[in-house]
């Protein structure tokens, strides 16, 4: 979500972020959990909303039918500990074959497991161009 950052907020990441977001296939889904992060790290909902409005981006997650999983996941990295998007992300991948997670967090991804054992897969961004 940091392509959507104004200028003077931009990170590292920004520019890796920016460049992705223009050669991906739409529409990206995602979890209304992730988008409450990005508002938050975007100090505003509105470039989000008008995503969504857009059909750019897609939330179909229900909390309620996944709750038990989230729960079990949520307990099984209690070490890390895994937040609640995180674990919305992990279960979203479980229920899509073919997925790929767009994110900067290396450090939980890389260890997060779907169904058990199978790592899932990244597009991460190459720290050695940062």
């Amino acid at each position: 979500m940091a392509a959507f950052r104004r200028p003077e907020d931009e990170d590292a990441f920004t520019p890796w972020a920016r460049k992705l977001i223009r050669s991906l296939p739409y529409p990206l889904f995602t979890c209304d959990a992730v988008l409450t992060e990005a508002a938050h790290f975007l100090k505003s909902p509105a470039k989000l909303l008008e995503a969504v409005t857009r059909g750019l981006l897609v939330s179909r997650f229900e909390t309620q039918n996944a709750a038990s999983r989230l729960s079990e996941l949520v307990k099984k990295y209690a070490d890390q500990p895994m937040d609640f998007a995180d674990a919305c992300v992990v279960h979203m991948t479980e229920q899509t074959k073919d997925c790929k997670v767009i994110t900067i967090d290396r450090a939980d991804f890389t260890v997060y497991r779907r169904h058990g054992r199978k790592p899932i897969p990244l597009i991460l961004p190459d720290e050695t161009k940062m």
